[in-house]
């Protein structure tokens, strides 16, 4: 399963072929010094999919909050640099904006979700949206309706783009239960495009309903919890084992066992928890 091994002293590397998806993988290493000295070390890899954020909001299937675009321009440039984050893959990126939406999608906010059936804790009941029909012009990835915008100055439905990150909900006639998030809005012809086109062209008798974009403080929590959890990776203090759902921890002579009975809830970032007050359940 090895290939291609190439030794640059003091570096080494070397190429895993074919592993199978969502196994681990441990890699023994033997280094034979000049001075007859034998180093012995392990490399555990995990491997995994590719992943795909669903950012929809109401979706059943959704899995984040912002996209990989929304949480490199929050680290950039509400954050400064985080070299952590900046050497991880694309994957590595994806794979831990995912679990940090599980973590805050955990807890407890005020209201309901807005449909019973979304994998995520928002929209709530309360989030903000409009309904209608799909008027003329109509193509594959857009439709009009002059509920998007408004002719009042300085209101926030008179910016283009601002339905940008907005998710649409197709509820009747075709194309049926189709779901896109907003890609583009126009105050000048309350026409908006969508990121991947419909199944089909929508009607003037297609119902749509369309949730506003999320509130930026929901995404900017994943974002501080992605970097809260790798910039925690690695660390073994108790409270992490306890967390990660250890049951007994041994170091050195001193062997510890952890109470029983409560459900190990995820360690969450302070900057997430201000971001979006999250209660305990």
């Amino acid at each position: 399963m090895i290939t291609g091994i190439s030794v640059s002293s003091p570096s080494v590397s070397c190429t895993v072929q074919n592993p199978t998806a969502v196994d681990t993988y441990e890699i023994k290493i033997v280094c034979n010094t000049s001075n007859s000295k034998t180093h012995v070390g392990k490399i555990v890899c995990d491997v995994y999919e590719s992943a795909n954020l669903i950012t929809y909001l109401g979706a059943p299937n959704s899995n984040s909050y912002c996209t990989l675009k929304e949480a490199n321009d929050y680290v950039r440039n509400v954050r400064g640099h985080s070299n952590s984050w900046d050497t991880l893959s694309v994957e590595g990126k994806k794979h831990l904006l995912i679990q940090a939406c599980r973590d805050i999608n955990r807890f407890n906010y005020i209201g309901k979700k807005y449909y019973d059936n979304q994998s995520l804790e928002f929209p709530r009941d309360d989030h903000p949206k409009i309904t209608g029909d799909c008027a003329t012009p109509l193509s594959i990835n857009s439709f009009k309706n002059t509920s998007f915008t408004t002719d009042t100055y300085g209101s926030y439905k008179s910016n283009n783009n601002y339905w940008k990150y907005g998710t649409v909900h197709i509820t009747n006639a075709t194309p049926l239960y189709d779901i896109r998030n907003v890609d583009t809005s126009s105050v000048t012809t309350d026409i908006i495009t969508v990121t991947a086109s419909f199944t089909a062209t929508p009607t003037v008798n297609t119902d749509f309903i369309c949730f506003e974009p999320l509130d930026t403080k929901i995404k900017y929590a994943q974002c501080e919890q992605a970097l809260h959890i790798l910039e925690s990776e690695g660390s073994d203090t108790l409270q992490n084992y306890k967390q990660q759902g250890a049951e007994r921890v041994s170091i050195g002579d001193v062997d510890i066992t952890f109470k029983q009975g409560a459900i190990p809830r995820p360690s969450i970032s302070s900057k997430a928890v201000s971001y979006t007050h999250l209660t305990l359940p």
